[in-house]
């Protein structure tokens, strides 16, 4: 558990400062990335790598679960099946062919669902301003 909050800080502090690049998707979730039900315990945040998103998944083995990545409209564009044996693990949804716009990742086992908003927007690229004076 300790070891999980650790990656998790870790990875947040990491990510926050590689969405400076200009020209890529920018993932953003909810404030609060790290939710906790009565079967699992999931983090849903940007990756240090640009348009990709990470998801970290910390539970008892027991039941099946489903994490799916949606738009708004419920369309699929991915998900990933965890079997009933597995433990925790970490995957990434990757979202550099998505168009900017509202999507939402859920998270489903059992009776326990978790939906995490994740909108993408492209930076525009920045030209640098040069300036030059004479003395």
């Amino acid at each position: 558990m300790k070891t999980f909050a650790q990656s998790l800080l870790t990875a947040l502090l990491l990510s926050t400062a590689t969405f400076a690049a200009t020209g890529t998707p920018n993932p953003t979730t909810s404030t609060n990335p790290t939710v906790t039900t009565g079967s699992y315990k999931v983090a849903v945040f940007p990756s240090a790598t640009p348009s990709k998103l990470n998801v970290f998944v910390e539970r008892a083995p027991g039941q099946k679960m489903v994490i799916s990545l949606r738009s708004v409209d419920g369309t699929l564009f991915g998900s990933q099946l965890v079997g009933k044996k597995q433990g925790n693990f970490h995957f990434q949804f990757d979202l550099a062919n998505l168009n900017d716009g509202a999507y939402r990742v859920e998270v489903v086992a059992g009776s326990d669902v978790t939906v995490y908003p994740v909108t993408l927007s492209t930076k525009a690229a920045q030209t640098a301003a040069r300036t030059i004076t004479l003395n």
